[in-house]
């Protein structure tokens, strides 16, 4: 009996089994090229009716008009999140989930590996050059704020690398919204409602003002154009953005705009010189002179309500209990039920800053550690950067309330 190996050798050897072999291979190589011919006609007919497709297929939808917020105010609305305390809280897992959308790909080690290759730590605070941040930005959502243009990111706040509402209400606003959001920040410290904000229909008659000037020793015109300079300085310059918005953005692409909301977080200033007693009237005034001097009748208003010292409640009767009862007062009236709203922003003061600056020796008792928390005044809500992040995520999410 032959072996296989035997057969495969005779096999190899037989005239007509090698011409069997050779008949087979080339049905085998005629049917691989039929097959091939095959695919590159269903590829090309692909293609064609690909091309068809593309050629007839309507134009890509464009979006809508630029979704337009104005923020007015303040000192606090300037912002004073601090980076410092920011940049610890980031190192610690009980505290870091709260910025992740702060750092750039939300990369926490690469944040702070930076921030030490730039910070000579052995060097006292105030001796230190500025660190470099890794900060997230977000094209979606502008941000324009005096000079200050471009996407959203930190460094609109009242120093380099701060921020203030706007950062967190830009992303509440930006995940709202397939559109573009532009953010107009319109707000400088020191400011009171009743002089430099002050709303047309607060100002008095020009023989009021005359009466005022005299006692100071001043012109009418000198004496009058300090109340309401603010208010008109936040409409050129919401009028300025609004018609340079190619220059500002080269991402706009002309689809117009539309003005949708107004926040205001003001008040400090109005505590002194009796200024609080018209408070509740200039707030409604404001309310009533922003829609009336965009068009808009019922564009929706946020106020953000005065939270200083936290939860702790104020004095009855004093300033601040008159301004933040008046704040909550005017949203909540007939006339703006439903079109405004007030948001407390007492129940984000930092409890962590607060018991460190009320603590044995104050905050200077411990630099280094108030400067994880804090850094700067309680009438800036110490600098918190978690305080003005909350802020603004509740400003934004009061904004989508009124939208709905």
């Amino acid at each position: 009996m032959r072996s296989v190996l035997d057969m495969v050798i005779i096999g190899a050897r037989c005239p007509a089994c090698r011409r069997a072999r050779r008949t087979n291979f080339l049905k085998m190589e005629t049917e691989t090229m039929m097959t091939m011919k095959n695919i590159a006609r269903l590829l090309l007919t692909v293609m064609i009716v690909g091309a068809c497709i593309a050629t007839h297929a309507p134009a890509a939808e464009v979006k809508g008009p630029v979704k337009v917020f104005i923020l007015a105010g303040q000192s606090n609305m300037v912002g004073k999140g601090f980076p410092e305390p920011l940049s610890w809280q980031i190192t610690q897992e009980k505290y870091r989930e709260r910025y992740t959308h702060f750092i750039k790909d939300g990369d926490y080690d690469a944040f702070a590996k930076k921030i030490a290759e730039t910070v000579d730590p052995s060097l006292p605070w105030n001796k230190r050059q500025k660190p470099t941040y890794l900060w997230s930005t977000r094209s979606d959502v502008w941000v324009s704020y005096g000079e200050d243009y471009g996407d959203l990111t930190v460094g609109y706040g009242g120093g380099h690398d701060m921020f203030g509402p706007e950062y967190n209400f830009g992303h509440v606003m930006g995940d709202h919204y397939d559109e573009q959001v532009l953010v107009i920040k319109t707000a400088w410290g020191g400011r009171a409602l009743a002089r430099g904000f002050m709303p047309p229909s607060s100002m008095l008659s020009d023989k009021e003002y005359a009466k005022l000037a005299a006692e100071q020793n001043m012109s009418t015109e000198e004496y009058k154009a300090q109340f309401g300079k603010d208010y008109r300085a936040m409409v050129e310059e919401v009028k300025t953005c609004l018609a340079s918005l190619s220059e500002r953005f080269p991402g706009y692409d002309d689809q117009g705009y539309e003005i949708v909301g107004f926040v205001w977080f003001q008040g400090w200033n109005d505590q002194y010189s009796d200024r609080w007693l018209s408070y509740e009237k200039n707030l409604a005034n404001l309310i009533r002179d922003m829609r009336k001097e965009f068009g808009v009748p019922k564009m929706p208003v946020v106020v953000g309500q005065m939270g200083h010292d936290g939860l702790n409640p104020d004095k009855e009767g004093s300033p601040r209990d008159y301004i933040k009862k008046a704040q909550a007062a005017v949203p909540a009236s007939a006339e703006f039920k439903g079109t405004a709203l007030c948001v407390k922003t007492d129940k984000f003061w930092d409890l962590d800053a607060h018991a460190i600056i009320t603590g044995p020796g104050g905050w200077s008792a411990d630099v280094a550690k108030w400067r994880q928390f804090g850094n700067d005044h309680g009438y800036h809500y110490y600098g918190s950067p978690w305080t003005f992040a909350q802020i603004g995520t509740a400003f934004g999410e009061g904004m989508i309330e009124l939208l709905k």
